[in-house]
């Protein structure tokens, strides 16, 4: 789960339980209004600033990486066809394998 105010906690699906609370995703990640999204065993958030965090599923709380667009982004990503559709405030960007 991703807090807007740039905090992530993970909870077991099925049952509700609490794995970890509260942990802040980054120094400088503050806001956050898209929802989070999986792909490839990892799960990524997108904060306005247009940072996206790659943070390892399970049981401690581990933020792998992050890749920055550099402008702002509000809206949650789409998958379709194993791209990645994501929209910035001036740009619309499909991250994908060529030709699929």
């Amino acid at each position: 789960m991703v807090y807007d105010r740039g905090h992530f906690a993970c909870y077991h699906a099925k049952t509700g339980e609490k794995i970890y609370g509260k942990q802040r995703i980054a120094g400088g990640a503050r806001a956050f209004t898209s929802s989070p999204w999986a792909y490839d065993g990892k799960v990524f958030c997108l904060s306005e600033d247009g940072d996206a965090f790659v943070i390892q599923p399970g049981p401690e709380f581990q933020v792998l990486g992050k890749n920055s667009l550099g402008e702002i982004c509000m809206a949650t990503p789409a998958i379709a066809r194993r791209n990645l559709i994501v929209r910035t405030e001036s740009a619309l960007f499909r991250i994908g394998q060529p030709g699929r």
